[in-house]
């Protein structure tokens, strides 16, 4: 009996070890064409209480083993491969695209302006749907540039950043970078131009780029040049902000 009872237990053991190494679980990564790679983890789903370690609640009846088929975020939204779990009440909707699709911080390098960031995680925040920007607004990948003109017209950010949606894209530098500039000047030593200081009275587009070109330009415009109306001296007349004929030592550091 005893010998028996041992038996029993060693047979148990190599029995239960063998039915774990018989399948191994692990996780496959999906490239898609324009929205990166998904990771797709058996060991996260195997463990849900709706599939208690039942692979053959996927396995033959969502997903074929020996048919490889691609489906499209249309085919999943009409009940297909995740969309058949996925639907918003037996698991999260395939709407919260960011808990499988990776999202990243994007850099746009703008010539005029320097490097302009892009927050996938501020604007995922506010409006949790990837669905209401890509890909109405953005393709799901690279997209063609798309000037400022063509934003105020409702392209790109200019869709909701229209002052009513969301902040004006006049309100250039809640996206571009902006800092001070110091100029050295022969004879009257350096002058730095605080954009900080302009920027609470006005908006970029007051001087950009009707006095100012961007990037910014290597030619000099001089003292006589801004008397007459040029660079500066379109505000500074004494009328609008303080004269540059009167008020020299406000800009020119003096000892």
């Amino acid at each position: 009996m005893r010998r028996n009872l041992i038996f029993f237990i060693i047979s148990a053991v190599l029995t239960s070890g063998m039915i774990a190494h018989a399948v191994d679980l692990k996780n496959y990564t999906f490239t898609t064409d324009n929205a990166g790679t998904v990771v797709f983890s058996h060991k996260n789903h195997i463990r849900q209480k709706r599939m208690a370690n039942n692979c053959k609640f996927c396995h033959d009846t969502i997903y074929p083993f020996k048919h490889k088929v691609t489906y499209t975020m249309a085919d999943m939204e009409k009940g297909k491969s995740c969309g058949a779990c996925h639907d918003g009440k037996n698991a999260f909707a395939l709407s919260e695209c960011a808990r499988c699709h990776q999202v990243k911080e994007i850099t746009i390098a703008v010539q005029a302006t320097g490097p302009t960031r892009f927050s996938h995680q501020k604007h995922l925040a506010s409006e949790p749907n990837c669905n209401a920007c890509h890909p109405a607004l953005f393709a799901a990948g690279h997209n063609k540039p798309v000037t400022m003109a063509e934003m105020k017209q409702g392209k790109s950010c200019g869709a909701c950043h229209n002052g009513k949606v969301a902040f004006s894209i006049d309100n250039c530098n809640s996206c571009h970078p902006v800092k001070d500039q110091k100029y050295a000047i022969k004879g009257a030593g350096k002058v730095t131009f605080s954009h900080t200081t302009h920027m609470s009275r006005y908006q970029c587009s007051n001087c950009h780029t009707k006095l100012f070109s961007l990037p910014r330009g290597k030619s000099k415009v001089s003292m006589k040049a801004m008397e007459k109306g040029r660079s500066c001296g379109a505000c500074h007349d004494g009328k609008a902000a303080f004269s540059v004929k009167a008020n020299c030592a406000t800009c020119h550091k003096t000892t």
